[in-house]
């Protein structure tokens, strides 16, 4: 970790669980018409031609998605809780919020470090990207850039940014530029199921597009630890975290969104009074 930046633990997870997770959360996408279970297996994922998305009340909807039992059991597993605590040198703990993703065709995440984003609370936290089911390169993982972490002027600067106060965008939108800059290579791989990413909130990360020619949707979760002992976050932990970043009320589905992300609008979408969500062109395929 101190060397490279990140931890792969290929197969670390257990096969079943992780697709009983996915099973569970592409159930509830295909109950808003977000995959097309009719004409192809549902554990596919393959996009429907309509979504009804916009027509349920969001808030409950992603609340589902985060709170389901078999996401819960993956997020934390006692094996991956026991691993932090033994990295961590004392007893872990997840956040209390969990950002499970569903990532259409030519969707993608931006160039980011997450200190901006989750540290409020502690700079030792520390992030997990899990597949939930296989995501080959073309259908858009995680991407590093490797060895950035070790770049103390990035650290310095944009890495002590708080993305809330400061209304913070991606770092880029140019990773052929940005790597140029900063040096170091675009890692990814053919992620499988059980495969778990580890990495602090210095590394420099974004995602491939989904450029899936059968247009399978990617599903995937961040989850972020710590040790127990340090004070957490107050946006993502507590009794009600259902509304992190404040302001008018929005809830996390992440999907295509004009911007570069100044106000989370790339993952956090806008609601109305009902809790359905507030119809925009750049959004998904609507």
């Amino acid at each position: 970790m101190a060397d490279e930046g990140y931890l792969y633990l290929a197969g670390f997870l257990d096969e079943a669980a992780v697709l009983a997770a996915r099973e569970e959360i592409l159930y509830k996408f295909a109950i808003v018409g977000e995959i097309d279970s009719v004409n192809h297996p549902m554990m596919d994922a393959v996009l429907a031609d309509e979504t009804y998305v916009h027509e349920v009340n969001a808030i409950a909807f992603t609340e589902s998605l985060r709170a389901g039992i078999a996401y819960t059991n993956v997020v934390l597993a006692p094996k991956l809780i026991e691993f932090f605590s033994g990295f961590l040198g004392g007893p872990a703990r997840a956040f209390d919020f969990r950002w499970p993703r569903f990532m259409r065709t030519g969707e993608f995440t931006g160039i980011h470090c997450d200190g901006p984003y989750i540290t409020r609370g502690t700079r030792n936290v520390w992030s997990t990207w899990i597949p939930l089911g296989d995501v080959p390169m073309i259908n858009g993982p995680i991407m590093i850039l490797e060895r950035s972490h070790r770049l103390e002027t990035l650290r310095d600067t944009y890495g002590r940014r708080d993305a809330d106060r400061e209304n913070l965008g991606w770092l880029s939108e140019d990773p052929i530029g940005l790597q140029r800059s900063l040096g170091g290579r675009w890692l990814s791989a053919d992620f499988k199921v059980g495969d778990v990413l580890l990495f602090g909130p210095d590394l420099v990360h974004s995602s491939l597009d989904n450029n899936s020619p059968v247009r399978h949707a990617r599903l995937s979760s961040d989850t972020r630890y710590q040790l127990a002992s340090d004070p957490p976050d107050e946006r993502y932990n507590g009794a009600d975290t259902s509304n992190p970043h404040g302001g008018p009320r929005r809830v996390f589905l992440p999907g295509k969104a004009a911007g570069n992300n100044e106000d989370f609008q790339d993952e956090w979408k806008l609601v109305d009074k009902d809790g359905r969500l507030r119809r925009t062109p750049a959004f998904g395929r609507d």
